[in-house]
């Protein structure tokens, strides 16, 4: 595992704590002048910079970014915030294909096999991704609270998931993509934090909040268009791993559809981010990682 210098560690742990302050409830009676996910943020910000994981043309685009954010969120409807949102969508998918300059993420893992029909796996310290994360359930979707009760969500959930992991895995299999393969990384908790904060965190961002709840808006939110909204997020989720071939996009796909249909059920981004890392878990703990060897 390669190492990860100092400053870097630093940056990480306050993204992860201002990620976690999203959902932290209010600490004082009376309305702060920030938001207190701004405070860990700040440091985390200090600490990349002085790491050498973002220069200036990250700091750029970041603010770009933020902008793009705060204009989608607070602007009327109009061309104003139609501008906005066209823009935030383009730097969601640079930085999503990790093509918006200005970044380094370093290496948790580097070519690693898992098993000896495995594909070897490589993973990196998105540091964008989680900064795209905390800006659009910061920024632009602030709310993120969940009406209904708590139990018949948690029910709709565990319902909704069981049934994704029992689809998704068992495509995944006779797909040749994977096979029963059960096994404990020595490095499995640093790769679930990874998955949470720095993955799934960000993609359901933009797929289900973004994409998804701003189509359940634009097309009405009843039944059929919450459908409908959750299947294009999906498809275009898929298309999101078109790197990995066309039965990667394919089980993506269908992975995505689910995340959205949970996302729909609960009206929660936080069960959509944990379906999603869920569902990888399965896939890492008990199935071939991240694929056989051959993958069409």
């Amino acid at each position: 595992m390669p190492p990860v210098s100092e400053p870097a560690a630093l940056a990480f742990a306050a993204l992860t704590l201002a990620l976690l302050t999203l959902w932290a409830p209010r600490l004082l009676v009376r309305p702060c002048a920030i938001e207190w996910w701004v405070l860990p943020f700040v440091a985390a910000l200090g600490a990349a910079v002085s790491g050498g994981l973002i220069d200036t043309r990250g700091l750029v685009g970041l603010l770009a970014l933020g902008t793009a954010c705060r204009v989608s969120h607070h602007a009327p409807d109009g061309g104003r915030r139609g501008f906005a949102h066209a823009v935030l969508l383009l730097m969601c998918a640079g930085v999503l294909l990790h093509v918006l300059p200005g970044f380094a993420n370093p290496r948790l893992l580097d070519g690693v096999q898992l098993s000896a029909d495995a594909m070897p796996y490589t993973k990196y310290l998105n540091i964008d991704k989680g900064l795209l994360g905390l800006f659009l359930l910061g920024l632009y979707a602030p709310a993120r609270g969940a009406a209904g009760d708590p139990l018949r969500l948690g029910g709709r959930f565990l319902v909704g998931f069981t049934i994704l992991a029992v689809v998704a895995m068992t495509l995944t299999v006779l797909a040749g993509y994977a096979r029963w393969d059960p096994k404990l990384p020595p490095w499995w908790p640093l790769w679930l934090w990874s998955m949470v904060f720095l993955t799934a965190l960000p993609e359901e961002a933009v797929f289900r909040h973004l994409i998804q709840g701003g189509l359940q808006n634009w097309l009405g939110g009843a039944g059929r268009e919450r459908l409908l909204a959750a299947v294009v997020a999906g498809v275009l989720f898929g298309l999101a791993h078109l790197g990995g071939g066309w039965t990667s996009v394919a089980l993506a796909t269908v992975a995505g559809i689910g995340y959205g249909w949970i996302y729909a059920a609960t009206g929660s981004i936080a069960a959509a981010i944990l379906a999603h890392t869920g569902l990888n878990l399965l896939h890492l703990l008990f199935f071939s990682y991240p694929a056989l060897g051959a993958v069409p």
